[in-house]
């Protein structure tokens, strides 16, 4: 063993079994964990495919129902209960609309007709619980079981006007949606259905497969890839079948893993028969030129090295008259190149945006400042979005949508061959934002160019014969004239954008000074945040007295919530209640007014037993489901009334939606809450909508208040507006009094309350109880006279 052939034979030998160990070993470990996550993506996907599929067969369900029950003649059959008709009827559009199941049900589920002969007719349909949700949401789609059969169907009233039958329309489980979803997912699919008589299986494998792929992981086997452990057929994930019934079966999505563990054991043999050729070719040149060997494979090694820390500087031609050790080192530089093209490639996905291929937003600053910014080289920053991109993402489908944003991207890039300069540069940010950064040249202003480029975007777009409309909103930085950094340049553009979006404009410049305006919105935001989390006294609420006209009495109050900042001082409600809705602290303000109103309340419960007092919520607020328990909660534990609270909101706010914003009210009124409509009359709410929603009092808003007592047409709708409240039984409030004619009017027209600094400015709750005496006073004073 101490003769140099024996040692370099050993080296020889030892180096390139190692070595090769640890590339089977890297090769293993990196293969299983690329395959498993193909696997699992490409499962995720048919899932969703999947998901996509039933969803798009529950609108043609849908679509064929009201197509029956819309039809006249059908109707007039039902009415009439003309069997031969509605048999026709059904049959016939069963076969025009491809369904595979058709029947019609009186109103109690009792079948009338169909045709499946396993819906027997004068016998009851076997699911009425899905007549009964039919019947109380105007339709119910669910999976139903008939034997050993599954169908989606969906179950609609035929009405003649009011209903007088359910239509069930209905699509069968079988191997025709199976193979259209293998063809869409390139997965195998099995649906298990749990028949009466037993367990259905509908399959595009067959026999002999089905049985494993319905049993396999939905994970790899970790000892996947290795040559002597047990081969996984199949991964599969189940999609559970909901309906009426339990346990109705599954669909099982399975990845035939035969590609992979043929592509991974061709690999590895091919690794395998290079670490043989290797090994055979070290020992055969130990024997004959050891020590020609000896110091070239020691200069390999190294190279192996470095090359494991990434490092492929010195991978150069090694001397040698030996044809192995050349032979070796080839192997090494087809492995490096290898290795090379794959981190190119990495590199470049980090770099760019997966989708479209272009910068990502990181990689654009980084050449920004390197390609503009250092260089004094003037641009234009340009952010722009799609207007109304989700309408093509909802109206064709997200494949559609994929397609015009990738040919938005060649659009950007195909605009630099129209530049005079070049070095233009494109990104996307994610969704349907994007950046670009133009060079500037003394001849074309920065607008122009900006222009050009939307007019150049904007062209119609052709998918799949699918003409699409696109509009862009953009806007624009300047350097070095607006900023000189990237960080400045990149939020300079978005506030651009931001201010084109809010004024409906579609391109609009960076103005100076909107910047500082933009941070000191962000700093109001945080110092928001932290105010309401402290409560160290910074926020506080002010209650603004309501008289009662026809009492003279002093019932209710409106609590306004007010921010003294220690360093800017007294900060606008407009602003920051404005910002607030802009964000998630909107839910936290509300929650800190309502605490702090139901423990003022609570201090106030023996001095003024019938005091209400109004919080004003926004939509946001009301479509929260734990904000009714909250409040009750807090009631409770102060021992105060529902009716010692008064909600209020805008008119604006009830419009966004108003089936919901009628939804979600009535939880409040039931729990014995009082609803209040404010700035009611600048709104586009209508007299149906108010008459339908359970609130119990309006306030008209202050500007046709202002001028009540010098303006004929603000009187005339004022009083039209009194009269409508008392004609739905509401209370009418007037905000904005702010004299004693105004006063005197609004009295004289049966208005119910008045507000305003003619009465009094909003107070800190440690000064309405001075103001209730000196109230009281007064009264007492004017009473005695």
């Amino acid at each position: 063993m101490r003769s140099l052939r024996n040692q370099i034979l050993l080296l020889c030998v030892g180096i390139v079994v190692v070595t090769s160990l640890a590339i089977l070993t890297s090769f293993w470990v990196n293969t299983s964990q690329y395959t498993r996550e193909q696997v699992d993506q490409t499962i995720q996907k048919a899932t969703d495919a999947f998901t996509q599929l039933l969803t798009t067969r529950e609108a043609q369900l849908i679509t064929s129902a009201q197509l029956l029950t819309s039809d006249f003649g059908f109707k007039q059959a039902v009415a009439t209960r003309d069997v031969p008709t509605i048999n026709s009827a059904l049959f016939n559009h069963s076969a025009r609309v491809d369904a595979d199941l058709m029947f019609l049900t009186n109103l109690d589920g009792l079948l009338r007709a169909s045709t499946n002969p396993q819906l027997i007719p004068d016998q009851y349909f076997a699911h009425p619980r899905l007549i009964e949700a039919a019947a109380e949401q105007g339709g119910a789609v669910s999976f139903v079981r008939i034997v050993d059969e599954l169908y989606q169907i969906v179950i609609l009233p035929v009405r003649a006007p009011i209903p007088i039958a359910f239509v069930g329309v209905g699509f069968k489980l079988d191997n025709q949606i199976a193979d259209e979803l293998k063809v869409l997912t390139n997965l195998e699919v099995s649906f298990v259905i749990n028949g009466e008589t037993g367990t259905n299986i509908i399959s595009t494998l067959d026999d002999a497969q089905v049985d494993a792929a319905i049993g396999a992981s939905t994970t790899l086997d970790p000892l996947f890839g290795l040559p002597f452990a047990p081969r996984q057929a199949f991964a599969s994930r189940n999609y559970e079948l909901q309906g009426d019934e339990l346990r109705l079966g599954r669909a099982v999505l399975s990845a035939n893993l035969t590609s992979a563990y043929q592509s991974s054991q061709m690999l590895r043999n091919e690794i395998s028969l290079i670490t043989l050729a290797i090994l055979l070719l070290a020992v055969a040149g130990s024997v004959v030129l050891a020590r020609n060997i000896a110091n070239p494979l020691k200069q390999l090694i190294d190279v192996a090295q470095k090359m494991a820390r990434g490092d492929y500087s010195s991978l150069l031609a090694i001397p040698t008259r030996t044809a192995e050790i050349s032979t070796l080192f080839k192997a090494f530089s087809s492995m490096e190149k290898d290795i090379r093209e794959r981190e190119v490639k990495i590199t470049f996905q980090a770099q760019h945006d997966n989708l479209t291929g272009l910068l990502n937003r990181v990689t654009l600053m980084d050449k920004l400042a390197q390609d503009f910014i250092l260089q004094q080289r003037p641009a234009v920053v340009i952010s722009l979005n799609i207007r109304g991109f989700r309408n093509i993402n909802d109206s064709f489908g997200q494949k559609t949508g994929d397609d015009c944003l990738i040919e938005v991207a060649r659009r950007l890039e195909a605009f630099d061959d129209t530049l005079l300069a070049s070095g233009a540069m494109h990104a996307r940010l994610g969704a349907d934002e994007y950046v670009s950064v133009l060079p500037l040249v003394d001849t074309v202003p920065a607008e122009q160019l900006c222009v050009a480029l939307l007019t150049f975007l904007q062209r119609p777009l052709v998918i799949n014969d699918l003409t699409v409309d696109l509009y862009f909103t953009a806007g624009y930085v300047e350097f070095p004239t607006l900023a000189d950094t990237a960080e400045d340049l990149m939020r300079r553009s978005n506030i651009a954008l931001e201010r084109a979006r809010k004024d409906l404009q579609p391109l609009r410049s960076y103005l100076p000074g909107e910047d500082e305006e933009h941070l000191l919105r962000l700093g109001i935001m945080n110092d928001l945040g932290s105010a309401l989390r402290a409560d160290d006294g910074q926020l506080f609420m002010c209650y603004q007295p309501k008289l009662h006209l026809e009492s003279g009495r002093i019932d209710k109050l409106e609590a306004l919530i007010r921010w003294r900042h220690p360093e800017q001082g007294f900060i606008s409600p407009e602003m920051f209640v404005a910002l607030a809705e802009k964000s998630t602290l909107i839910t936290e303000m509300t929650d800190w007014v309502i605490a702090t109103v139901i423990k003022q309340s609570a201090a106030w419960q023996e001095t003024y037993p019938d005091l209400q007092i109004a919080i004003n919520i926004s939509a946001k607020d009301l479509e929260r489901e734990e904000l009714l328990p909250q409040v009750n909660t807090l009631l409770s534990q102060y021992g105060l009334s529902t009716n010692r609270l008064c909600f209020e909101m805008t008119e604006r706010d009830m419009m966004l939606d108003p089936e919901r914003a009628v939804e979600l009210m009535t939880r409040f009124t039931s729990a014995g809450f009082d609803l209040s409509v404010d700035d009611y009359g600048i709104g586009h709410s209508s007299l149906s909508r108010i008459k339908q929603m359970p609130i119990t009092e309006i306030k008209i808003d202050r500007s046709f208040i202002t001028y009540l007592d010098t303006s004929a047409g603000d009187q005339i709708i004022v009083r039209s507006t009194i009269d409508l409240g008392h004609g739905f039984k509401l209370k009418v409030i007037a905000e904005g009094v702010e004299s004693a004619a105004a006063q005197t009017l609004l009295h004289n027209m049966g208005c119910d309350y008045i507000q305003g600094y003619h009465l009094s400015r909003p107070l800190e709750a440690q000064q309405v109880d001075d103001f209730m005496r000196q109230f009281s006073q007064n009264q007492a004073a004017l009473a005695g006279s």
